[in-house]
């Protein structure tokens, strides 16, 4: 699936957290009258984050979530709810936003999280901040809500929840996969392995990328091994086409 495509998804997604909090749902896909899809609305942190435990601890089946990263310091990175729900069986799918490595605090929950046995993944195709329990009922928090508006809607809605499932589905099946080593390990990505990335995004070869980064060409293969390793990736030739795929690096990259 192309960027193109995958940006038109998470901007729908967008404009329907957009419509819940301003209760006009005309326009976006799948629209539903609001006589048709009650909706509470969260005003407080405190309030939705109650509301996340909540439907955690009802989780019978499955949590898939979007996590943008974006919460306050000293907030707490993981729902309270999370552990106990896993060890009864809870299977948790959630894609993250690069911007949770620029936070110590948000890097330690989510390697936290996948210890204990969540299903992690990486994206920029994320426009709003989304948990789903059990394929039916939905929190979503659009991103930077004005002053004033609330900060999330709660609903079920059958008429919306194979559009929001299926825009869940595509962004996942797309996010880029970090391997279980790499989280277990707690180890990131370094500034040469980023810019490795960006290199074999761009199409360039082990010579240019050793030039760029004034190492040897035997220095990059064994990065370049690594990070296959790490990403799940069979080639380097598939390590750089998924890194393009994914835009979790930009394609700037030049010898």
């Amino acid at each position: 699936m192309d960027a193109e495509t995958l940006t038109t998804i998470s901007q729908q997604l967008a404009a329907l957290a957009e419509g819940l909090r301003d209760g006009n749902l005309a326009g976006t896909p799948q629209a539903a009258t609001s006589a048709d899809l009650p909706v509470r609305l969260i005003h407080t942190r405190a309030d939705l984050l109650q509301s996340f435990d909540s439907m955690i601890d009802r989780a019978v089946h499955s949590i898939d979530a979007f996590d943008r990263g974006e919460r306050p310091e000293q907030s707490q990175p993981q729902s309270a709810a999370q552990p106990a729900a896993l060890q009864r069986g809870v299977r948790f799918r959630v894609v993250y936003d690069p911007l949770v490595f620029s936070r110590d605090d948000l890097t330690r929950g989510m390697l936290d999280s996948v210890r204990q046995g969540e299903l992690a993944r990486v994206s920029t195709n994320i426009s709003a901040r989304l948990l789903i329990r059990d394929r039916e009922e939905f929190i979503i928090q659009p991103a930077e809500p004005a002053a004033g508006q609330p900060l999330a809607m709660q609903f079920e809605s059958s008429e919306l929840a194979d559009f929001i499932n299926g825009v869940f589905s595509t962004i996942w099946d797309t996010a880029l996969q970090v391997g279980n080593r790499q989280f277990e390990s707690g180890r990131l990505l370094d500034d040469d392995e980023v810019q490795i990335l960006r290199l074999l995004a761009a199409g360039q070869k082990d010579e240019a990328v050793a030039r760029v980064l004034g190492v040897s060409v035997r220095t990059v293969q064994r990065k370049v091994q690594s990070l296959q390793r790490s990403f799940g990736a069979a080639s380097r030739f598939q390590l750089g086409a998924i890194s393009a795929r994914h835009l979790l690096v930009d394609r700037t990259g030049q010898p």
